[in-house]
């Protein structure tokens, strides 16, 4: 499946609406349910055992990767922990994700 890829340095915001990236670019949190999954709450597809780690949310028209990708001194660490940040802050909002990993 073909899709947009983002790096998480490039988002700007998040909150419970979705997620802004600094371009103006936007993930609506109630566009991505039910694109793939039964599911009230799924938004997204996660993978922190990919290379590299990854959110694909599933957005209308064609699905936005975010990818996790700092590379450098501590770069396995900084990726690890600004995944699980961005996968508390969905949950937080009252939104899920499906773990392929």
């Amino acid at each position: 499946m073909e899709y947009l890829e983002k790096s998480f340095s490039e988002i700007k915001n998040i909150d419970s609406n979705g997620i802004t990236f600094k371009s103006g670019e936007k993930i609506i949190f109630k566009e991505c349910i039910k694109q793939r999954y039964n599911s009230e709450t799924c938004v997204a597809e996660r993978d922190i055992s990919a290379q590299p780690p990854y959110f694909e949310f599933l957005t209308p028209n064609k699905p936005i990767r975010i990818i996790f990708y700092k590379t450098g001194l501590f770069s396995k660490v900084k990726n690890s922990n600004n995944f699980l940040k961005l996968q508390m802050m969905i949950t937080e909002y009252g939104y899920s994700s499906y773990d392929l990993s």
